[in-house]
């Protein structure tokens, strides 16, 4: 009787395409949790909340999925891979079902924590899958190519699907599809995958750092809360913000002291002593910030241009076509043995062209079609630095330890999407608050513009029927609204300026930065990327 790890996952009848269908639907389904942040306006009217707590939901659910992925190869290896993914898709459904029916913030939090676990299952399923049995280099950069082009283009995917759904329906029925999407994926799942087949031989749980997990989710939480509140709560002015700052720290050097311990820690520390290593883990950090900052350009697009939710789509149509191609094409420059570095410095050059563009172009006037181009730009990026900087941290580390260079580049890409999310705040709050004391410097009641701005607002509204009365009283509400606009739209040319001074020293020092090795691609078949 043929044993249980070399039975094949497919049932026998299930084509190679049909697999790697399920495979796809597998990824993209464990992606759909971060669909519910596609539209924040939406999420904050659903539930009256405000935006830092949207992007704390973000930050639940991005961290539940970085720390539970360092346990999860382990325990995938305990159990058979389709009772592992009706597991995560059955709990999925179950917070979705509680989601729909309770309309509350810290429910649906919570809710996340544990979309985040099923995420980090599922994602963990499609990794062996894909990469244990793909043995040349040439296979596996492609796979690495195909697998983060879906997690990138898993954004702008959903967002469309948000547009849809959202102008037809209210936020509670993207739970609801989600359910109806997990209910079909279940039945695929049933159909085509053996039950008794197994990824290895069934390895117990033991020495399995449970505690050193729970330090490490509790320091990504803590971490997450501090960045995205920082601002709101006055950074160290809040009593709060010391508190959980010290409490971070200890359980920070309490993970690191246990890691340095233990035989088999949750994450190997000897990984940083790699060469080239720490160099790989700033890139995907500085990445993550530079690429958080399209949130602005989204929010510039549905604010000022006034577009309804439907009328972005070809906006995210062209993320999805910029980063597809250029990931094709990058992959392969790749196997081509161009320099990842040179790669990396060349999807930076592209990145400050799209800032360029966005300064030049952002204003209170415009059409949507006007930021096709800079946002396909930012696709291009996006695809051209990704899978270069993965490989290049990833083959930084020796085969023995690889693992753990995944573990720690999702953490530099949470470490680096959250201090986007602080960065942004910070840095969208000092230009707002510097154009807002230009214009009070220059809107005061003796000056002559000011007073034949109003009239001629007046006279507009008058003119369209209204009577002086009424024109009076509306005309200071629309120019408060036209004068917001352009407090926008000055502050989101200012934030640009600053990240592409950012862009262009990233592509400074690693031009000079003296002695950059040449990493050998060495993507072996140990390499599973997270």
């Amino acid at each position: 009787m043929m044993q249980a790890h070399n039975l094949p996952i497919f049932r026998s009848w299930v084509s190679e395409w049909v697999a790697r269908s399920v495979i796809f639907a597998i990824l993209m389904t464990c992606l759909f949790s971060f669909a519910f942040y596609g539209s924040p306006v939406a999420a904050m009217g659903f539930y009256g909340i405000q935006p830092t707590d949207v992007q704390y939901g973000m930050v639940v659910i991005y961290g539940s999925t970085v720390a539970f992925l360092a346990l999860d190869f382990r325990i995938v290896k305990y159990f058979a891979p389709r009772k592992y993914l009706l597991i995560a898709l059955a709990m999925n459904a179950l917070c979705s079902v509680v989601c729909f029916h309770f309309k509350d913030w810290t429910v649906f939090v919570i809710c996340q924590f544990l979309q985040g676990i099923t995420c980090a299952l599922m994602s963990g399923i499609v990794l062996q899958l894909i990469f244990p049995r793909l043995h040349a280099v040439r296979a596996r950069v492609i796979a690495y190519s195909l697998l983060y082009g879906c997690i990138q283009i898993a954004v702008p995917f959903y967002a469309i699907y948000n547009s849809v759904m959202l102008y037809f329906f209210d936020f509670n029925w993207l739970f609801y599809g989600f359910i109806v999407l997990l209910m079909i994926l279940a039945g695929a799942v049933v159909l085509t995958m053996n039950s008794k087949a197994r990824f290895s031989k069934k390895i117990p749980l033991y020495q399995v750092d449970w505690v050193g997990y729970l330090f490490y989710v509790s320091f990504i939480l803590l971490l997450g809360y501090i960045l995205v509140y920082g601002r709101q709560l006055g950074w160290l002015d809040s009593s709060r913000i010391w508190m959980l700052s010290l409490g971070d720290l200890v359980i920070l050097l309490l993970f690191i002291i246990r890691a340095s311990k233990l035989k088999r820690p949750l994450i190997n520390l000897k990984i940083f002593k790699a060469k080239n290593f720490v160099l790989g883990v700033f890139l995907l950090i500085i990445f993550y910030l530079f690429k958080g900052s399209t949130g602005l350009a989204y929010g510039y697009v549905e604010v000022i241009l006034g577009n309804d939710p439907l009328s972005t789509i070809p906006i995210w149509t062209a993320v999805i076509v910029g980063t597809t191609l250029s990931m094709f094409v990058t992959s392969r420059f790749v196997l081509m043995g161009y320099n990842l570095i040179h790669l990396i410095i060349v999807g930076f050059i592209i990145m400050a062209i799209y800032y360029a563009y966005m300064i030049l172009f952002v204003s209170v006037q415009g059409e949507t079609v006007d930021f096709l181009l800079p946002l396909l730009l930012y696709g291009v990026a996006t695809g051209v630095l990704f899978v270069p900087i993965v490989s290049f941290t990833t083959s930084s580390a020796p085969p023995k330890i690889a693992i753990n260079a995944s573990l720690v580049g999702i953490l530099a890409r949470f470490t680096g999407f959250t201090l986007s999310l602080a960065l942004n705040n910070e840095l969208q709050l000092i230009a707002k608050s510097g154009v807002r004391e230009k214009v009070r410097e220059a809107l005061t009641e003796t000056n002559p513009q000011l007073r034949l701005t109003m009239l001629d607002i007046q006279n507009q509204y008058m003119h369209a029927g209204s009577d002086m009365y009424t024109a009076k009283a509306v005309s200071t509400g629309y120019f408060n609204q036209l004068l917001g606009h352009q407090i926008l739209a000055r502050a989101t040319r200012d934030y640009y300026d600053w990240m592409l001074a950012g862009v262009l020293i990233v592509i400074v020092i690693l031009v000079f930065l003296p002695q950059i090795q040449r990493v050998a691609l060495r993507l072996t078949k140990g390499n599973v990327p997270y």
